[in-house]
């Protein structure tokens, strides 16, 4: 009960805030100066809980926690023309470095120069325009969902980058049509989880170019897009690529994971190489009645043991009201090379507790491979138009193994499932 009541309070105090909070601040040079600005902000809290002990998407358990949803942002748009901007956005959340604890970063940080209607330049910190929802992916109130299907939105290698995008607008007969070019760099850690010796982050760069082609209608939004990646470790070491099988004598062989197990040596790269396709298209069939459907192609090269994935998933939609129920499934799978060597690997290390057993495991875990469809059921209710309260129940069952899970030491979370229970509050002010 002491959490229920925690949870109740938090919310409760975070509803005041946003019904007592202004729209926004917005202001102008003093004497005409042509300088005008807008403060806005944007927060959600969320509470989801899972019926199981071991954690699943870094933070769920039986224990609970706001870890997972919880964000809190502000937004500063200066306009110094008709042509010239600046956006900087800040956010509070989790932090992607650590498992426990709380960062404070430049989600946005970028100028813009819009000559005309058609035409926008944008330079500096920015969202890379993968999925339907991915500019607006923090601010839960600009969607229905209680949580975006990671079956889909963990696909991408990167949020956001640091770089130039230049869009093209025509407007039409058929609807808007945009045209998103962009190229950057991201500083991040990719986090992997083992049994044996927990998570570990690794900084990499990511170098991202991409384009982007939208058509939005009335009732109708499309999006289709092509994306290449390129990563490096930021301290400019190689990456392993392959482990080679080592077999001494008839019935006795291993993989070798490191240079220090006996072998020909592993096989590196100095950079991983993705190259992402995706469509999502977002359909009113009516006033009530809404489908909502994305899939992406992840295709993994210069590696045997990186995330080579393709994931999906088809939501329906009826809003009633203020209220809009939903349900959706997803579903998320690892293909070719990293998924059977990921088996193998885990395979040949089994249960064993020795050095080289441990090895294998912790090489095997590593794999960033995932086998797991999910059916959510949920609901928004809109208390204002600036405010909701959404709740949601996700079964996911895995197959042989998900990245998402981290996975207990006495084996691997395969042929099971999770139950996810999630309450979400989001306004924007």
């Amino acid at each position: 009960m002491s959490r229920l009541y925690r949870t109740v309070v938090l919310l409760g105090l975070t509803a005041g805030f946003g019904w007592c909070a202004p729209a926004k601040a917005a202001g102008s040079a003093p004497g005409g100066g042509g300088l005008d600005w807008t403060l806005s902000g944007f927060a959600t809290v969320g509470y989801a809980i899972t019926d199981q002990p071991w954690r699943y998407q870094r933070h769920l358990d039986q224990q609970g926690t706001f870890w997972r949803d919880t964000i809190v942002g502000t937004q500063l748009d200066v306009r110094l023309s008709p042509e010239w901007s600046g956006t900087v956005q800040l956010t509070a959340a989790p932090s992607t470095r650590h498992d426990r604890r709380w960062a404070i970063e430049a989600a946005w940080a970028f100028v813009s120069w819009r000559p005309n209607n058609d035409w926008l330049l944008r330079v500096g910190k920015q969202r890379v325009p993968l999925f339907l929802n991915a500019e607006n992916r923090d601010v839960g109130q600009t969607y229905a969902f209680a949580r975006l299907p990671a079956e889909v939105y963990a696909l991408s290698p990167t949020t956001d980058h640091a770089g130039v995008a230049v869009s093209r607008a025509w407007q039409g007969e058929a609807g808007e049509l945009t045209v998103d070019a962009y190229g950057g760099r991201a500083q991040i850690a990719n986090r992997t989880h083992t049994r044996d010796f927990g998570a570990s982050y690794l900084p990499v760069n990511t170098d991202i170019v991409g384009l982007a082609l939208t058509l939005r209608r009335e009732s109708l939004t499309w999006r289709v897009g092509a994306h290449h990646a390129v990563t490096r470790r930021a301290d400019g070491q190689p990456l392993p690529a392959r482990y080679p099988y080592v077999n001494p004598f008839p019935g006795f062989g291993y993989f070798q994971v490191s240079n220090d197990i006996p072998g020909p040596g592993i096989g590196t790269t100095d950079r991983l190489v993705n190259d992402i396709l995706n469509v999502g298209v977002d359909a009113r069939l009516s006033t009530q009645w809404r489908v909502i459907a994305e899939l992406a192609r992840n295709v993994q090269q210069r590696t045997d043991l990186g995330a080579n994935t393709v994931g999906g998933y088809v939501a329906v939609l009826h809003t009633l009201d203020r209220f809009t129920p939903y349900v959706s499934v997803a579903r998320l799978q690892s293909l070719g090379k990293p998924r059977r060597m990921s088996d193998a690997l885990l395979a040949s290390g089994g249960q064993g507790s020795d050095p080289l057993s441990v090895a294998q495991r912790a090489a095997g875990d590593s794999i960033v491979a995932y086998d797991q469809t999910s059916l959510s059921l949920g609901a928004s209710l809109a208390l204002d138009p600036r405010s909701s309260v959404k709740g949601e129940w996700t079964y996911t069952r895995f197959g042989k193994r998900s990245a998402m899970v981290d996975d207990p030491p006495e084996g691997t979370v395969s042929q099971g499932g999770v139950n996810v229970l999630s309450l979400n509050y989001s306004v924007v002010f």
